[in-house]
């Protein structure tokens, strides 16, 4: 009997174990970073190409933002602020996440978040910050807004085991990471590509 018992916790704890890997660490626990005061803020730093100054990365980078918040990408993409001195800029940015699009129904949300860039000591700093979503706007009744702090962070977007994502705000983690990592490479990429 004793054996028995013994194998049945031994299978049960392997399908726990298994359950825990069914989320992507590139989407897992603590891939959504949150600053002291409780804001979700996804930064990415990386070193000048030695063949680059800061003003002309400055010029290339605000170039590349200038292109990357307008139509089509986005549907408004306005500078916040701008300071060539300090090598500084912000663009407040409104765009769409699809999570899923099929010939009758789309599933999406409008995302508004900011994207700064800070250069300065070798160094450019991409930051995306001040996230939001107007989720299901076209709907009667009226869409709801949410911010990324009450959507996607651990304590939100993960079951009270943290071993799969819940269902209606898993999806949001995902979809803004994916868009996080595609600016911060397009950004990288940009810079490479005009040395």
């Amino acid at each position: 009997m004793k054996k028995y018992i013994i194998s049945l916790l031994s299978v049960f704890v392997s399908i726990s174990m298994m359950a825990k890997t069914d989320i992507d660490p590139k989407y897992g626990e603590g891939t959504v970073p949150v600053d002291e005061n409780g804001i979700v803020c996804f930064t990415q730093t990386i070193d000048i190409p030695s063949q680059l100054s800061e003003d002309e990365c400055y010029n290339l980078l605000m170039s590349w933002a200038k292109g990357r918040f307008a139509k089509p990408y986005a549907h408004a993409g306005r500078i916040l602020s701008e300071n060539p001195d300090s090598h500084r800029f912000v663009f407040h940015v409104e765009q769409i996440l699809t999570f899923k699009r099929t010939g009758i129904v789309a599933d999406e949300s409008e995302i508004k978040y900011n994207f700064s860039i800070a250069i300065g000591n070798d160094k450019i700093t991409a930051t995306m910050t001040d996230i939001s979503y107007n989720y299901e706007e076209g709907r009667e009744g009226g869409g709801q807004v949410f911010s990324a702090e009450e959507w996607i962070t651990d304590n939100e977007a993960f079951n009270s085991k943290h071993t799969k994502f819940l269902r209606r705000t898993g999806k949001f983690r995902i979809k803004t990471i994916d868009l996080k990592d595609r600016l911060f490479e397009a950004a990288s990429q940009y810079l490479t590509d005009n040395m």
